[in-house]
């Protein structure tokens, strides 16, 4: 914070880690933004029109039925009460016990827009929070390097771990280990980077760096 505060401080003259944290939230944040405009179209589509079908859909979709139903007349209740008088149809005993039997739920592949959706929450959620717990890591006392690994590992895991869905999805579900790879890379680096900045603000430093040495008051 003192760098930025400072009047000649310049994003160049950040030190790397600081660049890598900031970078990864840029580049996740520029993700978003693009995934924010996918979701809009798989929701809405790209003309003017989609619009009023998605916020006023249910409405819009009444008012042409009803302007249907005026134009034929009565020929959808005509064939209600056909389709209601119709004839009952028995199904034999065996078909019957197969319908009656607990069957093994039905797994499909997630949608386009559910995935999008997903990713787009994501998107806006944990660069966030790499960007606050790395900044607390920033203001610990170890050294550049092992900051660096750290900071890298965390983004790289973040970035792996909103990707690999698309990858299982799309590839093939034989990466399915890289994301279970992603979630342990996440969960330990995302560990380090919050336990260790709160223990370290906990611990009491020396008393020759916590007291100023007298002046000769005595």
């Amino acid at each position: 914070m003192r760098q930025f505060a400072s009047s000649g401080f310049r994003l160049w003259n950040l030190p790397v880690t600081a660049k890598v944290l900031y970078s990864t939230f840029c580049l996740l944040t520029l993700a978003g933004v693009v995934s924010s405009a996918l979701y809009y179209q798989a929701l809405v589509g790209v003309g003017t029109a989609g619009v009023g079908h998605y916020y006023a859909g249910e409405t819009a979709r009444h008012e042409a039925a009803a302007h249907v139903a005026a134009e034929a007349g009565t020929g959808r209740a005509q064939n209600d009460g056909a389709v209601a008088a119709g004839p009952s149809i028995e199904l034999p005993a065996e078909a019957a016990d197969e319908a009656a039997e607990p069957q093994e739920p039905l797994v499909v592949p997630v949608s386009y827009r559910k995935l999008l959706e997903v990713t787009h929450f994501h998107l806006f959620t944990m660069p966030v929070v790499f960007l606050i717990v790395g900044h607390l890591f920033l203001a610990t006392a170890l050294q550049e390097r092992t900051k660096l690994t750290w900071m890298s590992l965390g983004g790289a895991a973040v970035v792996l771990h909103i990707a690999t869905p698309w990858l299982v999805r799309y590839v093939g579900a034989g990466l399915s280990w890289l994301h279970a790879l992603s979630g342990m890379l996440l969960l330990v680096s995302m560990t380090v980077l919050t336990v260790y900045p709160a223990v370290m603000m906990w611990k009491t430093p020396g008393r020759r760096r916590e007291e100023p040495a007298a002046d000769g008051v005595g």
